[in-house]
């Protein structure tokens, strides 16, 4: 038996987008968890307006800032090209206004650990896997 004009890599790049759109989805549902777990403060106030650190942004409070700063991205080169073959699609909290992202998780109130342990059973779903 002959075939003729078998190309492999052919469907590689269709294989790949659908793996890329299914841990997309899944880290979703992580970051919704992380959403509903993350405290939320009550103080919101202005940008300091005397003092050492006078005008600085990150001085400013809004409540709720953490937890909109929460959200999946992904990785790409510097030309905008998605990476591929290495881990590309991830969750982050935090901003440069909400600083303190990682001082709430490692420090008594974590929520993006549990998020992802809660919804595991799912990411599994999602991604195919036993």
């Amino acid at each position: 038996m002959r075939v003729e004009n078998f190309n492999p890599n052919r469907f590689d790049q269709t294989f790949e987008d659908v793996c890329i759109e299914r841990l997309v989805e899944a880290a979703e549902v992580v970051a919704d968890e992380a959403r509903r777990k993350c405290p939320v403060g009550t103080v919101s106030r202005p940008i300091y307006k005397t003092g050492p650190y006078a005008g600085k942004e990150w001085t400013a409070r809004d409540a709720g800032q953490l937890k909109r700063s929460i959200r999946v991205t992904r990785r790409t080169t510097k030309t905008g090209k998605p990476l591929s073959r290495i881990r590309n699609v991830r969750t982050y909290a935090g901003t440069k206004k909400a600083y303190y992202a990682s001082i709430v998780e490692h420090g008594g109130r974590p929520f993006m650990r549990p998020a992802f342990t809660q919804s595991f059973q799912r990411v599994k779903e999602i991604l195919g896997v036993r």
